[in-house]
């Protein structure tokens, strides 16, 4: 494990580093709620099909982020496809569904897409993936095995055609998985590829492109949730374990801009992306294999006017999640992070920091106890001590 500059600097301002082994290394308390999320849900209910939403509430400073960070590492370790952003860091607004599926289509590893669904044409072939991994052109096995190239390519054409004729995947996208992988199988056709990409991004094509690969529709506020739909039927087409999406720092919905005073999110772009949320919770037939965390403080909670209670239809599906106060349940929808920090005990913070101190100087840091540090007293005390210990690392230097 290598520790960059960076993953201090995350400690210092008391964020989680951008580094799995790290947090992973220094992660604890995970048998309270993380391990039921990675047992029962990721290893379980998920790959069986299922879908779930579930949402982190807490105070600044109670490990959410860390939490979402945790849960993305360890599902793509699982296989599954998984994304974390910060709602405050998009370059696009979350509540329009169009930029939405555009994040989500970012995230995804086109290459395992293509090579999933190769193999599984391959296997109607009759030709194992000890035989043929998917990664190029299939035609040659078929030429080995008596057929004339005309005759291959239509072999390879039928069998494409008849692997994804009955699955669940839209025209369009059923459209989409015949090109790439006739292009991966017949010639390795790498302008065709590209164009389904741009295509599968989201992103406009030009008529000749269109004409090209017969991919005619376009991505729409109109289509666009069916779009998402297709998509995560595509990835469990091409033998992707499932989709993980995590969403950090939703109170922005409720926040103002400090330096202009005005409300970031408008009430109507609240009330869109709550709906959003509302219809992935109610497309769980839809959404096989789907997984999404969002978190936020209490001001999504709390404030009547903007946070979950000021869109209804959202609101009575979530609130059957809340549990009484001083009781955590880790099967609960919604999540109290500072219920979830309590039951972890007092002396948590100081656990944690003298497993991060052992970790670090594992790594060759060391600790420089004569750095004054001031003004943690108001942040809270899990915080305080993540802080601390990444103010006082200094990386020894090797002689």
């Amino acid at each position: 494990m290598f520790i960059e500059d960076s993953d201090i600097s995350s400690l210092k301002s008391g964020e989680p580093p951008d580094n799995k082994e790290l947090i992973e290394n220094y992660t604890l308390g995970q048998e309270a709620w993380l391990n039921r999320i990675y047992d029962y849900y990721l290893d379980n209910y998920i790959p069986k099909g299922g879908s779930k939403v579930k949402v982190l509430i807490g105070n600044e400073g109670t490990g959410k982020t860390h939490l979402l960070r945790c849960i993305e590492y360890k599902a793509r370790e699982m296989g599954y496809n998984s994304i974390y952003f910060s709602a405050r860091n998009v370059e696009n607004k979350i509540n329009n569904i169009i930029n939405f599926y555009r994040l989500i289509a970012a995230s995804i590893d086109f290459e395992k897409i293509i090579t999933g669904l190769c193999l599984k044409v391959a296997t109607n072939m009759g030709y194992n993936q000890d035989v043929y991994d998917g990664s190029g052109k299939i035609m040659p096995l078929l030429i080995k095995d008596g057929f004339g190239q005309y005759d291959a390519a239509r072999e390879i054409r039928n069998a494409v055609y008849n692997t994804f004729k009955d699955s669940d995947l839209s025209p369009s996208f059923f459209t989409f998985a015949c090109i790439i992988t006739r292009d991966r199988m017949i010639d390795e056709n790498e302008v065709s590829t590209s164009m389904a990409k741009n295509w599968l991004m989201g992103e406009k094509l030009e008529r000749f492109e269109r004409r090209a690969t017969s991919l005619f529709e376009r991505l729409q506020r109109t289509n666009a949730r069916y779009w998402l739909n297709s998509l995560i039927a595509l990835l469990n087409y091409s033998g992707v374990k499932g989709f993980v999406v995590l969403i950090d720092d939703l109170e922005v919905l409720t926040k103002k801009d400090e330096e202009f005073g005005k409300f970031i999110f408008t009430p109507n772009q609240v009330k869109d992306f709550y709906e959003l949320i509302r219809q992935i919770i109610d497309d769980a037939e839809l959404l096989n294999q789907f997984f999404m965390v969002i978190a936020g403080d209490r001001s999504l909670i709390d404030d009547e006017k903007r946070g979950f209670k000021s869109y209804e239809a959202l609101w009575m599906r979530l609130q059957t999640g809340l549990v009484p106060s001083g009781r955590f349940n880790s099967f609960a929808d919604i999540v109290d992070t500072d219920e979830h920090l309590r039951i972890l005990g007092d002396t948590f913070p100081q656990k944690v920091s003298k497993k991060l101190i052992e970790v670090l100087s594992t790594e060759g840091f060391g600790r420089n106890s004569e750095i004054n540090i001031n003004n943690l007293n108001d942040i809270s005390n899990l915080k305080a001590a993540v802080i601390e210990v990444g103010l006082r690392a200094e990386r020894k230097v090797r002689s």
